[in-house]
Order: structure tokens, then sequence, then C-alpha cells
């Protein structure tokens, strides 16, 4: 009878295996992590953005109301046609001393200017660098008024910044947010005459 050595051969453990395997996982997850700390930053990055655009949204729904309710002063309305308001105005802090339609268009460049929230002294209730115009446009028969209402701040990401001469682009025209970080909001306001019935 012949004895086969290789089954009682004692079995010698492996060196060094079993630590791999923890250095490899180790790795993939770290990289996964990295990829979900991206994912989070962009995540935050899309949220303001969106925050931002939201807050333009109701600053020029804010001044289009005050336009449409002020149907008395649409000639003065229209005198502030492509008229800059916001950051970098010269409109006072307070609006006390105003009447009329220049109390609006204080009250709508301070809003602008983020003054409805503040951080200790700092102003930041608004989108980076906000400015709102006022575009008249000749209007139609049966219109005391019509304007493009517009607001333009800073984005953070570069995309594709509003047309020429379109009224994005047109308000505070000279006033670079860099390449593609232009961002703007437009509504149209009609004033219609009154009929007498």
């Amino acid at each position: 009878m012949t004895r086969d050595h290789r089954c009682s051969e004692p079995v010698r453990p492996q060196k060094g295996f079993s630590l791999l395997e923890v250095l490899v996982s180790i790795v993939i997850l770290a990289i996964g992590l990295l990829g979900l700390a991206g994912l989070q930053s962009k995540a935050n990055e899309v949220e303001m953005e969106a925050y931002q655009r939201s807050m333009a949204l109701m600053l020029v729904q804010d001044m289009a109301d005050r336009i449409s309710a002020g149907r008395n002063y649409v000639d003065t309305f229209k005198a502030q046609s492509l008229v800059t308001y916001g950051v970098g105005d010269a409109q006072p802090a307070t609006c006390a001393d105003a009447a009329d339609v220049s109390a609006q268009l204080c009250e709508w460049s301070n809003a602008m200017k983020g003054a409805s929230e503040k951080k200790g002294t700092s102003n930041i209730g608004a989108p980076i660098g906000m400015r709102g115009c006022l575009i008249s446009i000749p209007p139609t028969d049966d219109a005391l008024g019509e304007f493009f209402v517009v607001g333009v701040w800073q984005g953070l990401r570069p995309t594709a910044s509003p047309p020429a001469n379109t009224p994005g682009a047109q308000c505070a025209a000279d006033v670079d947010f860099g390449a593609g970080l232009r961002r703007a909001v437009v509504t149209r306001v009609l004033i219609p005459k009154q009929v007498a019935g």
C-alpha cells in the first residue's frame, strides 16, 4: 500500500491576504465617501441657486404688484425706465422721507439689497448682487402702460447668459457678473385702460 502524502501535509495559512482585502475595502470606501462629499457640495450649490431664483422671483413680482396697484402713477413709472435699482444704487437705507413712487422704488431697492434679513449688520436676504429695472415698452391700444420688471443677479456656476437685446441683458448692462454668471427673471406688467361702463 502506498501512502498518499498530499492529504497528510498540513495546510499552511496564507499570510497577509486578509490584510490586503481590508486595505482594498478601505480604499473603495474612501473613494465612495469622497464622491458622496462631492455630491453633497453640488447639492448645496444647486439649492443655493434655486433659493436665489425664488427670492428674485418674489422681488420681481413684488414690484409688478406695486405697478399694477399704482395705475395713477403709470407716467412716473415710465420715467424710471432702465434705471437700475438694488446693489450699488443711490437709494437711502431708510425710505421714511420718500412718498408715492419714490417710496415704492426705495423699498424695492432695499429689498434687493437684502434689507429684509440681517446677520449682524450685514444684509443677507437677497440674491448675490441683485439689481432690478423697470423697462417701459410702447403700450397696446387698450393699455395705459406696459412694463418689463427685471431682476438680475450673480449665479454660482457658469451657464448661458440672457441673449443680447432682451430685458435680462439690458437691465444693469454695465455690471459684469462674470462669464455665464448673469441670471435674470422677467415679468411683463400691463396696466389696462379703464372702460366706462
